[in-house]
C-alpha cells in the first residue's frame, strides 16, 4: 500500500499524439480520472504549451510528422527537467526506446494501448515524482529564508 500523500496541487497533464484518435482517447481516460488534461495533435503547438502554460506531465507520440516525439522530449527537458514525460510509439525500435530513456522519458509505452493500467500507474508515478520535487523546492526555500542572516557579521 502506498503511503504517499495525495498531491497538493492540480497537477495539468498535456497528450500530444497526432493520431486523434489516441489523443483523444487518453485526454478521456484520465479526465474520467479526475486529471486536468489536454490534447494536442501537433508537437510544435505541444512544445508552446509547455512554455506558457503550467504543465507537468506530458504524454507523447514518438513518430509525428514535423518534429518527432524524441526531439520534443529533448526540448521539454532543456526547458524545464522537472517535467515529467512518457513516451508512445507504434513503431518499436531499439534507437527510439534508448533514445527516450537517455533523454529523461519516465517510461516507454507500445502502441496499440491494451491495458490503460499500466499508463494510470505511471502517471500516478510521476505526480509522485513532481509532488516531491515542489517539497524539495519549498523545503530549500524555507532553508533560504531561515539562513539568509546567516554569515553577515
Amino acid at each position: 500500500m502506498d503511503n504517499t500523500p495525495p498531491p497538493t496541487i492540480r497537477i495539468r497533464i498535456l497528450v500530444v499524439d497526432d493520431e486523434k484518435d489516441i489523443s483523444d482517447l487518453l485526454v478521456r481516460h484520465l479526465t474520467f480520472l479526475g486529471h486536468d488534461v489536454v490534447g494536442v495533435y501537433d508537437p510544435v503547438a505541444a512544445m508552446r504549451m509547455v512554455e506558457e502554460e503550467n504543465i507537468h506531465v506530458v504524454i507523447s507520440d514518438i513518430v509525428m510528422p514535423g518534429m518527432d516525439g524524441l526531439e520534443l522530449l529533448r526540448r521539454i527537458k532543456a526547458y524545464n527537467g522537472g517535467i515529467q514525460v512518457i513516451m508512445v510509439t507504434g513503431y518499436v525500435t531499439m534507437h527510439h526506446i534508448l533514445t527516450a530513456m537517455r533523454l529523461g522519458a519516465e517510461t516507454v509505452f507500445f502502441k496499440p494501448l491494451q491495458d490503460l493500467d499500466h499508463l494510470e500507474k505511471a502517471v500516478e508515478h510521476c505526480i509522485r515524482r513532481v509532488e516531491m520535487w515542489r517539497s524539495i523546492l519549498r523545503e530549500l526555500g524555507a532553508l533560504g529564508k531561515a539562513s539568509r542572516g546567516y554569515g553577515r557579521i
